[in-house]
Formats: C-alpha cells, structure tokens, sequence
C-alpha cells in the first residue's frame, strides 16, 4: 500500500512505514569504471553490427572469402582480426585505436 510517497510493509501481522527514494536521487556507483574487454570473435550478426551492414551481406563476405570464419559447436564465428584486416584491405586510411 503506498500513502503520500510512502510505502506500508506488512510481514507478520506488523506493519512498518518507509519512504522509497525517488529516481532522481538514486546515482550510480562512482568508483572506477570497468571497460568490456573487445570480444575476439563475433557471430554474424555481431560482426554485421560492427560493420553496419545487414547480416546477409556478411554471409555473402563469407561466401566469396572476402571475410573469413571458423565453426565452433555448429555457430559461424569471425575473429575480430579478420574484421579488421577486411577493414585495412578496403579502406584507404583506417582508424583504428
């Protein structure tokens, strides 16, 4: 039950009144920040995401050999090194970190 901002627990046949906080003062935790490592490899359609292109044009990479891919339990994974060499091969100046 909730009365002007405040919520009414009731365990046992006690009741007990508490005010919940409200979004704006609920903040994040300020210690340091923890980067997500880059994956090593992605599937089709992480790497179609990564190139922005649709998931059938990476299939067709695929098929010419312009990409290439290694199957682990029967998923179509593309390391992350193959993306990025296609990237230097067509690319004319890459930005890579």
């Amino acid at each position: 039950m909730q009365n002007n901002g405040q919520t009414e627990l009731v365990s046992g046949g006690t009741r007990a009144r508490f005010a919940l906080p409200s979004p704006e003062t609920i903040t994040a935790p300020t210690g340091p920040a923890k980067s997500n490592p880059e994956p090593l490899v992605y599937d089709i359609h992480q790497a179609a995401a990564a190139l922005n292109i649709c998931p059938k044009t990476v299939r067709r990479l695929l098929a010419r050999g312009k990409l290439t891919s290694c199957k682990v339990l029967r998923k179509v994974l593309i390391p992350r090194t193959q993306i990025e060499a296609f990237l230097k091969a067509t690319c004319d100046k890459p930005n890579f970190q």
